[in-house]
């Protein structure tokens, strides 16, 4: 009998230490990371990672648990578990340098040089007198040098690999997208190039658009404004003309940006249309949430109106980030229209803000990668719209949204 008793407790020491330590990620949290240290350190990873995932249930801004957590992965080989971790943590808090040389490690290890590369120069604008950084640089230019054999292909990847830092001031973009519509209306085209400029307040992107709408084309102008106030602060600006019917005269825009913690973003802005004939003015936000590889966000759109109850209409996104941020795959789900790009006629009547209030839902997906160079990105869409005729109310028809956007980078 004593000796099943004694072998009962020796079952139960495991158990009754885990218990302590899971009650030390709530109440005590640095204590129990220096416990979760000390195993990580003696090559328990497995024991370890339990008690740093319980600190970051109820401290989830913890970066030095966070970090360790990542680098468990990374030491024992699991580096994309630890690629979402370490992005995780710079996404927001760009000056950590312990996690930015983790990061870059963590990609030598899986032999990406060129991400590693990216990564590294990202982490000199941050940071550009840290040694380790610039020590880790010449690292990773040494291993890049390695992989060219003869002397002409080396110059030429010293060249390509210029263009993929991912420092970039210049990009040249194509827009092309199609609607196609299950009855009445025929299809629907727009096309566009856009440049953006990376300036010392922010980036700056003017935009030319033309569209052919139900056998009428017409141009846009546009340009938007990005201009960073702080570290934590930047504004949204967008003023658009037109002389067509097809697109509104006049439009604009202007939101303020904030990151109210480490993981979340918030805004508020106005919109602003002149149809011509009236004109709508709409007040939008949104909430932002960076978790891992993973970001949502939520937008409301709210249209005032005088003479009758107030519009509503908005939007939900969900993406999924790959190695980088260039890398992803997105699900948008909206309710509402936007009257910029979805006006339709009735007879020779331009719908114009009236469709600010028909019932609408659409499912967009998109996916963005990187093309063999990292200055090249490309961008597809596919999406499909229900939407109710204005002149049937309760009447609704389908509409199928195919684009493509190609932007070269220098």
């Amino acid at each position: 009998m004593n000796k099943c008793i004694l072998f009962l407790i020796v079952l139960c020491i495991p158990l009754v230490f885990f218990g302590q330590e899971n009650t030390l990620a709530v109440t005590d949290p640095d204590r129990a990371f220096m416990a979760a240290r000390k195993m990580a350190f003696e090559g328990d990873y497995e024991a370890a990672r339990p008690i740093l995932q319980d600190i970051l249930v109820k401290y989830p801004e913890y970066s030095d648990v966070r970090n360790l957590l990542a680098k468990t992965y990374s030491w024992e080989g699991k580096y994309d578990e630890a690629r979402i971790h370490f992005n995780q943590i710079t996404l927001t808090d760009k000056n950590n340098l312990e996690v930015w040389v983790a990061n870059i490690n963590n990609e030598l290890y899986d032999a990406n040089e060129i991400v590693a590369f990216s990564k590294v120069n990202t982490a000199l604008e941050y940071m550009p007198d840290e040694s380790e950084l610039i020590s880790l640089k010449k690292k990773i230019d040494e291993r890049l040098l390695k992989q060219a054999a003869p002397a002409q292909e080396q110059t030429v990847a010293l060249s390509r690999r210029n263009k993929e830092t991912g420092d970039f001031k210049n990009t040249l973009g194509l827009i092309s997208s199609v609607d196609i519509f299950d009855q009445i209306y025929d299809a629907r085209y727009l096309a566009g190039i856009e440049y953006q400029y990376q300036t010392k307040i922010g980036k700056i992107k003017p935009r030319i658009s033309y569209a052919n709408r139900f056998q009428q084309t017409g141009i846009q102008y546009e340009i938007n404004a990005y201009p960073q106030i702080d570290k934590r602060k930047y504004l949204y600006l967008n003023y658009g003309y037109s002389a067509s019917n097809i697109f509104p005269a006049h439009r604009a825009g202007v939101e303020m940006y904030r990151m109210i913690s480490k993981t979340m973003e918030m805004s508020a802005g106005l919109r602003y249309i002149d149809f011509r004939e009236s004109t709508a003015s709409m007040i939008t936000g949104s909430i932002g949430l960076y978790s891992g590889n993973y970001y949502f966000s939520a937008r409301p759109y709210l249209t005032p109106r005088s003479d009758a109850p107030m519009g509503y209409a908005g939007s939900i996104l969900a993406r999924k980030y790959g190695k980088t941020g260039d890398n992803y795959l997105g699900l948008t789900l909206s309710l509402g229209v936007s009257p910029e790009s979805q006006q339709l006629f009735a007879g020779e009547t331009l719908l114009s803000e009236s469709l600010l209030y028909v019932e609408s839902q659409q499912i967009l997906m998109e996916y963005q990668f990187v093309g063999k160079g990292l200055a090249n990105l490309y961008k597809a869409n596919l999406g499909l719209t229900r939407q109710e005729f204005l002149s049937q109310p309760g009447a609704y028809f389908l509409a199928m949204t195919v684009g493509f956007r190609y932007n070269t980078r220098f």
